[in-house]
């Protein structure tokens, strides 16, 4: 019995694991993506503001990828925040003004749970 239980636990903990690595390994084009999914839901986008928005999410999803290979924490905090910046100012411009309310709720609630989970 303590062997199955062993075993069990060994067995949940390694395909956690190993959904965690696949989660991780998402493409530039699959994060821009599922951004761009996000704020079409939050936001109404019409088509030609989702064109725009997609192509700016993948336009700083695709330095991300590169720069997450950097082993420096606080160069790649900051150039994370900065990144992030250049992409807020770039989608709001393909806004409405309702709709750039909307976003800026929709940032401080993500800012919000980011804080959460650290």
């Amino acid at each position: 019995m303590k062997k199955l239980v062993l075993f069990l636990t060994i067995a949940l903990f390694a395909t956690s694991g190993v959904f965690a690595q696949q989660r991780q390994r998402s493409t530039p084009e699959e994060r821009a993506k599922r951004q761009t999914e996000t704020l079409v839901k939050e936001l109404s986008l019409t088509e030609d503001q989702q064109k725009k928005v997609y192509e700016i999410n993948l336009k700083f999803a695709q330095p991300l990828a590169d720069q997450s290979k950097e082993t420096d924490r606080e160069k790649l905090r900051t150039q994370f925040q900065k990144n992030l910046e250049e992409r807020t100012a770039a989608i709001k411009a393909v806004l409405t003004e309702d709709q750039q309310k909307k976003f800026d709720e929709h940032q401080k609630k993500m800012q919000e749970n980011r804080r959460r989970r650290n």
